[in-house]
């Protein structure tokens, strides 16, 4: 695109965002790689545990990973991911072109929650995106439609078992949700989608952050 193209994209991207507000998701459009290792760098307890979370699943050949951002899960540790058939999903055409560009992996852009995805996967793994969505009992439950036997969903955003529904904040900055999971609705969606009581838990996460406790969702079908 030329520079006159460009100007008249962003001429136009300003105009509506005045006219209409930030739309779902606008902002993570553009963010490059180091945006991504410096996000990934905020949760490395979270990312420790996951990885040998994962290392116990001998089970599991198909993944699926929801928000994959600039793929720092399937290119930093190439040497566990490249032994599973690995999907990356992201809303940032940006950060799956950088994938694309970078990885051997398989990596589709768009919306989850509006995808239509043929295929279900072993493990469905999410990071720091269910407290952004904006339908936050739907996207569980297409987690648990698309996963054949495993999912782990964290919220790194805060731990609260008192709400009776979800505490959601629209922040108009960064174009997302800002929310605290009910427990009680996380569970009571879990139950709708099919699941028993003994295929999930919902338990704190440890972060790094000093103040806050995440929200860590597992799920195993197979038991």
């Amino acid at each position: 695109m030329g520079d006159l193209g460009q100007k008249i994209k962003n001429y136009t991207r300003s105009i509506k965002r005045r006219t209409f507000g930030i739309s779902y998701g606008e902002t993570w459009q553009g963010r490059n790689n180091k945006f991504y290792e410096r996000l990934h760098s905020t949760g490395l307890i979270e990312h420790q545990k996951f990885l040998s979370y994962l290392k116990s699943k001998q089970d599991v050949k198909t993944i699926l990973e929801i928000g994959c951002g600039a793929g720092v899960y399937p290119i930093k540790y190439k040497d566990i991911f490249e032994k599973f058939e690995y999907t990356g999903i992201d809303i940032s055409k940006s950060a799956i072109e950088y994938c694309k560009n970078h990885s051997n992996f398989n990596f589709l852009c768009g919306d989850f929650q509006k995808m239509i995805l043929s295929e279900k996967y072993d493990l469905i793994f999410s990071h720091g995106v269910i407290h952004h969505v904006y339908d936050i009992n739907e996207f569980l439950s297409k987690i648990v439609e698309k996963s054949e036997k495993y999912a782990y969903i964290l919220s790194s955003l805060g731990y609260s078992d008192e709400l009776e529904d979800h505490e959601m904040e629209w922040a108009e900055k960064e174009a997302v949700y800002n929310s605290i999971l009910s427990l009680k609705q996380v569970n009571d969606t879990l139950i709708k989608s099919g699941l028993k009581e003994n295929q999930f838990s919902i338990n704190p996460s440890e972060t790094d952050s000093e103040n806050s406790t995440g929200t860590l969702i597992e799920i195993n079908k197979t038991l």
